[in-house]
Parts: C-alpha cells; structure tokens; sequence
C-alpha cells in the first residue's frame, strides 16, 4: 500500500512541507489542503487601484526574509528564483520618539547600540551612553542554561532606556508584541548568547559583527513580491495542493496499523502521517479529541492581531528620504501606527518617479484599538498618524488594507520547553500527527519554512515506522 501523508494548511509551512515531502520522495503519495480559496497565507502580492501603479506588484504582507540563515535563501535558490532576488537599497532606519524622527544607531543588533558616538543627541542620556561604551556585563548575572525575557536581558546589560527606546520598538513591533514578555531564547538568540558570556553582552557583539561584511544583503525578496515563492511551491505541487477544502477534525482507525482519519468539507481522507500547519489555535481544535492536554497546551498560546495598509501618494504631496528604509514608533507616542516602510525607498523595483508607496503597520499584543475601527476609520487614522509624523495632509491616490487577525504568536519565556513538552504528548497519545508552522521557532518566513522541512522529515520518517 502506498504511504499517504496529508498537509492540513497551504500558507508557506505547509507549502514547503508539501514540496519536500513530494520532491525528496516522490514515491509518496501527498496531499497539501487549504480551507481559503488562495495559496500562501499571509503572503500576500498583488496591484495598487492607481493608475501610474497598475502593473507594479507590491507585498500586502511580509515583504522580505533574512539572508543570514539558510532556510528561505536556499528555497528560492533551489525553486531557480535567485536571479529575481533583491535586497534592499536604503539601509537606515528611524524612530518616532519624543515626537520626532530619531535615525537609529548604527551598527546596532537588535537595537541595541555597539558605539556610544552613532547614537543621536537627544535619544539615550549619559549614563546610558556610559553603558553602551562599556563591555555590558549584566549587572544581575544570568542563568547560563535557563531561558530569560528579551527585556531582563537587555535591562541588565545596558538598562532600562536603550531596551525601551530601543530594542522594544524594533522587536516588539517586528513580533507585535512586548519584549519585556518575549523569550530571549527564541526572539533574540544572539543577546542572550552574547549575554551569558563573560566578556558581557555588548564585547560578544562587537565581536560578531567585526566579523561580518557591513555592505552584505540582510535581506532578500523576489523582485515579483513574496507571492513569487508561493507560485513556485504551487507549480511543483500541481494537483497535490487543494484549496477549498476545511479540515473539520481528527481521529484514528482501528487495528494496530490504522490510519488516520482527517474529516474535511468535501469527505473522509486517509493518512498514515498528518502535519498541521496552521496557526496554533486552529491546531488546538483539531487536536483536543485526540489528546486534551496537547489541545489545551496550543490554546495557550497568546496571537496579536495586526493590519497593513498600503498608501500611495502623489509624489508633489510627499518625499522620504530615499537613504532611509522608514520607521519604528516607539510603544510610549500613543500612536496608532507602530511602523512605516518607504516602499520606493527600501526597493529600487519600487521606487516610482511619480509616486511615494507607505507600507504602514497598527496592532499590538496590548493594542487592539484596530480592530475596532472600521477599515475606512482605521485607514483615516492612520492617515493622521502619517500627517503628524511625515507632515502629509493631502489626499492619497490609492489606498489598500489588510487585516491579519491572530496572525502572530508570542513568544514566552520558556517557549521551547513547552514545543518540548506538545511533542511529547503527541508522540505519546497520536504517533504520526506533527504540529508545524510558526508557533515553533518564529513569525518570519525563513522559521516558517525551517518548520516545514523539518516536519517533512519527520512525517516521512514517521509513516516509514508505522507502514512496518
């Protein structure tokens, strides 16, 4: 009998689940399902209702991964998208503080400065800066094997106001969350390990970056939008991907090699292994029948809510400053917005001679002020941020927003004990069902798509033992 394997979600974890299971081994018999009539989740391309924009493709959704871990590199590489890729052309950024644009230091990691003489007047005061010349050793010592909050770290080796002014506007807004919340481990791996050494975090860090090459890609996009990988993954797929069809629940046959059972929309279908790739919460229901301490495990994870809207302008009614990538708001300006990107800016593909392209961010873990405004009240208030912080009053020649509802999981202390501890009830009570995505070891595309080829593995691997 042919081993059957079936991936629950078509967003960019189960696509690569998909692809691998189906490319590295193609005697498999694979089925990747999708409840949205689309491909691709949160990855999102499409056109702008202007005129002058009519055939440029512009990211709804995340826009770009980072180069420096392998996962979405060497996925495009492989899919023969590298000749498409891009990398950003302006490489500063800013901060909305104190209600002005502060340019962030640089270097930074994280936001966390490496030289006291890059950091704007106005933005640390001297006693921070005094800490930021010095080597950071914390000033509470760190557990050397125990996770800690991104905010404990960071508090301890620099204080309190570079990780607030800092380091939280920039992971927080990249997570929508708090980082004094978030876990160290998962979030921000290279303070923690710089952290816990004995030259302190600041002398670890300074290090690593000596040994980077400044001028090098920190991140990569198809020039097309992100949706070009979905296409890629979709095509090799073929008629192995099916949008359409909700899976409503799991259970297991009967007999000592019984398959399991995964009830959808449109029938009964049968898998020797089950990968899930949806967000947390959607696992949990599926799930909770087969093992109530795993579904109640994955209920517990927190999701911020979040929107993005695209604004064009007339470019007479508004110029950024082309060297600038946009910037971050700072959680204490009691702003809507909590980032702006200058689309012509960072891309060069979309740097439009008559217009000036806004990708602009609102939602937080703490702030779920947008999702109770409609879109139309949600677009004119953060058209009125844009007014306060750029100084634009004019109308907009075309406007688009997306709303991501629990789109991205937080991240607490002691996150990878808890995956540990889902993984092991599940292995326990529901050999052969894996639980993938996001919720694993990151919100960004390159985690995503990690998450997916490891449970690919898996899932083979697991099918393999049971067809025995």
């Amino acid at each position: 009998m042919s081993r059957r394997l079936l991936v629950v979600g078509g967003g960019i974890t189960g696509l690569t689940a998909g692809y691998r299971l189906a490319v590295d081994n193609p005697e498999l018999d694979v089925t990747v399902l999708e409840a949205s009539p689309r491909a691709g989740g949160y990855l999102q391309t499409g056109l702008l209702e202007d005129p002058v924009l009519d055939e440029l493709p512009i990211d709804a959704g995340a826009d770009a991964f980072l180069v420096r871990v392998p996962w979405a590199r060497d996925l495009c590489h492989e899919l023969d998208l590298a000749d498409e890729l891009v990398s950003p052309s302006a490489r500063q950024a800013s901060l909305w503080l104190d209600g002005t644009l502060r340019p962030l230091p640089t270097p930074n990691v994280l936001g966390v400065p490496l030289d006291p003489a890059t950091v704007a007047d106005g933005l640390l005061e001297p006693e921070d800066l005094r800490l930021v010349a010095g080597d950071g050793i914390p000033a509470v010592a760190l557990d050397p094997s125990a996770d800690a909050s991104v905010g404990s770290v960071v508090r301890a080796c620099v204080g309190n106001r570079v990780f607030e002014r800092l380091v939280d506007p920039l992971l927080g807004g990249v997570n929508a969350g708090r980082a004094d919340d978030l876990s160290c481990e998962v979030m921000a791996p290279q303070l923690l390990g710089a952290a816990r050494s004995p030259d302190g975090m600041l002398a670890g860090l300074r290090r690593s970056v000596a040994g980077t090459d400044p001028t090098a890609p920190v991140f990569h996009s198809p020039r097309g939008g992100m949706e070009r990988l979905v296409d890629a993954l979709t095509s090799v797929l073929g008629d192995r991907f099916q949008t359409g069809v909700t899976v409503t629940g799991l259970s297991r046959g009967d007999g000592p090699n019984a398959r399991w059972l995964v009830s959808t929309s449109t029938g009964t279908q049968a898998a020797d292994a089950v990968v899930l790739a949806v967000p947390a919460h959607i696992a949990a229901d599926l799930v909770a029948s087969i093992d109530a301490g795993a579904g109640t495990l994955l209920a517990e994870w927190q999701h911020a809510s979040v929107a993005l809207a695209t604004i064009a302008y007339d470019r007479a009614d508004l110029e950024v400053d082309p060297a600038q990538s946009g910037f971050l708001v700072g959680r204490s300006e009691g702003l809507l917005m909590t980032a702006c990107s200058f689309a012509g800016s960072k891309w060069a593909h979309l740097d439009h001679p008559e217009r000036t392209v806004l990708r602009v961010s609102c939602g937080r873990i703490d702030d779920t002020r947008p999702n109770g405004f409609s879109d139309k009240a949600l677009l004119e208030a953060l058209r009125g941020d844009l007014a306060t912080t750029l100084g634009v009053e004019a109308p907009p020649t075309a406007v688009r927003l997306g709303r991501f509802p629990d789109s991205l999981v937080q991240f607490p202390v002691g996150h990878s004990d808890r995956i540990n501890q889902l993984d092991g009830l599940l292995a326990d009570s529901a050999p052969g069902v894996l639980v993938a995505g996001s919720v694993r070891t990151g919100v960004g595309i390159p985690a995503c798509i990690r998450s997916g080829t490891e449970a690919a593995r898996q899932a083979t691997e697991l099918a393999t033992e049971l067809a025995n």
